[in-house]
């Protein structure tokens, strides 16, 4: 039997067991006990440390666990906080030392955890990177699983311009309501339609919806409602989930904690004045409302709630034909046989529904 001693204790905002928001570009306190002192002699020559705390919280444990991405693994197999010896190893960036204070980020332990050992970190595994491409190979979203099941929105968010072009508020609801959703319903999306989004809007907020959630037009996981709400409702395939939907009175919440936001959005979005610098003036502040907008509670925001939604079958695989008209491949339920002759709707003149920024037409 090992007796272990404290050599400090953690000291930073995260209090929530379930949640731990941003960790990565959170800055914790590790505040080493006096007579340990000596240890931390050129400890500031290190740029990474690894940092060996106790999960003081958590409660009991099991070893078979499930895990953020809906699969069933031993305990020894994931980073469940809930572990035999309540022991968590994570890799920090330092800061900078003060003292017997060491300014870290990236700690995923809450506040007032035992710290039990620090080493500096050793990345001589990572020189051969052949490792972390075949996981991204074969679980590609597997950063994307890591950063919501920390809660990092700001990474998400990041990431999400990437796909929508800018940053706006649109698209920060989008990212926060997803996100909470597949936290709590704990299950990541492959892209096989187990996991299934039911978007109530076109807009922006759609764009953080399929980031987020990975479920999209392309393969299927992506259901349209043209309801015009900023709403989502991330679904299994068993039809359980969670619908998370802005307040009402989110525009005058946004509106009142930054008030440069509206007046710019009536001149640039509304009236369509996309003159230069009010345009940029537009796009930096609506990045500054997008990031701040991460603090605000999430309660303050969104309403969300648990449902039961029917799922729709699994999207078939068609047949192709090809037109005797325009000589190109088409699904063959896209087209008809006119006197004997394949012809697709488009030469045809049939038109289908479509989807524009007004929503879906009938013509």
């Amino acid at each position: 039997m090992m007796t272990f001693e404290p050599i400090g204790r953690v000291k930073n905002e995260l209090t929530e067991k379930r949640f731990i928001k941003n960790a990565e570009s959170i800055v914790s306190e590790i505040l080493i006990n006096d007579h340990f002192l000596d240890g931390l002699y050129k400890i500031e020559e290190q740029k990474y440390i690894d940092v060996l705390f106790e999960f003081h919280q958590s409660d009991g444990y099991q070893l078979i666990t499930p895990v953020f991405n809906g699969e069933t693994r031993g305990v020894f197999a994931s980073r469940s906080p809930n572990r035999p010896n309540g022991i968590g190893v994570t890799t920090v960036r330092l800061i900078e030392r003060k003292g017997n204070k060491l300014f870290v980020s990236g700690l995923d332990a809450l506040n007032d955890s035992p710290v039990y050992d620090l080493k500096p970190s050793d990345f001589s595994f990572y020189r051969n990177l052949q490792s972390r491409d075949d996981l991204m190979l074969s679980r590609p979203r597997i950063n994307i699983e890591k950063h919501i099941s920390r809660g990092e929105s700001r990474a998400l968010l990041q990431q999400a311009g990437q796909l929508h072009g800018h940053y706006c508020p649109g698209l920060a609801m989008g990212v926060l309501a997803t996100m909470n959703a597949m936290d709590l319903l704990r299950q990541a999306s492959d892209g096989m339609e187990e996991l299934l989004a039911f978007v109530e809007t076109n807009n922006c907020f759609s764009d953080g919806v399929q980031y987020i959630s990975g479920c999209t037009f392309g393969n299927n996981a992506l259901i349209f409602q043209d309801y015009g709400k900023n709403a989502v409702s991330i679904v299994s395939r068993d039809g359980r989930g969670y619908r998370a939907r802005a307040k009402n009175d989110i525009r005058q919440v946004i509106g009142s904690l930054f008030p440069d936001f509206n007046p710019l959005f009536e001149k640039v979005v509304v009236e369509k004045n996309h003159e230069g610098s009010l345009k940029q003036s537009f796009k930096e502040v609506s990045k500054d409302v997008s990031f701040g907008m991460l603090e605000i509670p999430f309660d303050e925001m969104f309403d969300l709630q648990e449902v039961k939604l029917k799922i729709p079958d699994y999207a078939p695989i068609e047949e192709s034909s090809i037109c005797d008209e325009c000589g190109e491949v088409f699904m063959s339920s896209r087209g008809i046989c006119l006197k004997g002759r394949r012809i697709c709707h488009a030469c045809n003149d049939i038109h289908h529904p479509f989807l524009d920024g007004y929503g879906i037409h009938c013509v």
